[in-house]
């Protein structure tokens, strides 16, 4: 059974823009995802945040093509009302972070890669730096 998990906004951001000390292992895990070993989704109140951070570095043109190819390799899950009103009712003090875990559970996903680990605290998944994920799943 192939694992899949939520990818955490930093994750995709540390590969996208080649974050020096945190790039090698996102790319690792976004080899796994294209390889078919691994299923990642994100919300999609993930993906306005990933094209603002790009925005800073690339044209709007290229961020776009970036959020293209970063959509044809994950899936993007849904944001709702419910999704909204789990995140309200979690104990998760980073409403962002909320609406994460919320779409996430709400899909069956248990599951996080995040290097805001304690953002996650509460938030009833699974959470895993990157490092940590990819020592558990080589």
């Amino acid at each position: 059974m192939i694992l899949t998990i939520l990818l955490d906004t930093n994750v995709i951001l540390d590969f996208a823009l080649k974050r020096e000390q945190h790039y090698v292992p996102a790319k690792k895990i976004m080899e796994k995802i294209a390889d078919g070993r691994l299923i990642a989704r994100v919300s999609a109140s993930q993906i306005t945040d990933i094209y603002y951070f790009l925005t800073k570095k690339f044209s709007h043109a290229e961020a776009v093509r970036i959020i293209a190819d970063l959509i044809g390799s994950v899936r993007v899950l849904q944001v709702d009302e419910d999704t909204i009103e789990t995140a309200i009712d979690s104990r998760m003090p980073d409403f962002e972070d909320a609406v994460q875990a919320a779409a996430a559970k709400n899909c069956g996903i248990d599951t996080i890669v995040t290097r805001d680990k304690a953002g996650f605290q509460n938030s009833g998944l699974h959470v895993y730096s990157p490092e940590e994920f990819l020592a558990m799943t080589h």
